[in-house]
């Protein structure tokens, strides 16, 4: 796709793919090595993709909303405007019951949940993937917030380093859970925010 071309003459918003050393302009996607961040893709210089898109709904905290939009399949600002689904912001239940839901396409949903943080260092969240029919019924209250995770798929606890004043975030991976019955109690809805003495061991190669 060429990002060069102006807009109504076959330009589609997306830029362009641009390999290190070339200089990236706002918009193009950065890959291969050389890199400080080559295992996630940047969108524009030193900028990565998670929270570049404007957020005014303020409604998902910081480290769920860079995981989830991180770890999505469906990145929606890169999608053409006629293609693009609703998106979706929202949090069901509240307090340690709290679950955060955004869009991942127009069938699937991404879910994510705080479970602590090292003080001046790093926080953690839990993540997941689900049917679009999963949000409704935590909507409707015919799931519990308890069990939002049950059923999703790609459970991972997720490590955010938020650089603040600055467009920059490091989103890693700390577990990972085939089911939702691996989790540990302590990370699922309903448990206290923790506040970890020092940081989580990584257990993913």
């Amino acid at each position: 796709m060429d990002g060069g071309e102006e807009q109504g003459e076959g330009k589609t918003g997306f830029g362009e793919a641009v390999t290190p050393p070339e200089q990236p302009a706002p918009g193009d996607i950065i890959r291969g090595s050389g890199w400080r961040a080559e295992a996630e893709p940047l969108v524009g210089k030193d900028e990565s993709t998670p929270l570049e898109e404007d957020e005014p709904e303020g409604t998902v905290p910081s480290c769920p909303l860079w995981a989830m939009k991180d770890r999505r399949h469906v990145q929606w600002h890169l999608l053409p405007s006629h293609e693009r689904h609703e998106r979706l912001r929202d949090r069901v239940g509240d307090g340690d019951d709290a679950v955060y839901v955004i869009d991942d396409g127009a069938h699937h949903v991404m879910l994510g949940r705080r479970i602590g943080a090292r003080a001046g260092e790093c926080e953690y969240c839990l993540v997941g993937r689900a049917p679009r029919q999963r949000y409704d019924d935590l909507r409707s209250r015919a799931v519990a917030p308890a069990a939002a995770f049950e059923g999703a798929t790609e459970l991972t606890v997720c490590g955010v380093v938020d650089e603040e004043g600055t467009l920059s975030s490091n989103v890693f991976d700390v577990a990972r859970y085939a089911d939702a019955s691996e989790i540990p109690a302590e990370y699922r809805p309903g448990a206290p925010f923790i506040q970890f003495d020092q940081d989580l061991e990584i257990t993913v190669d």
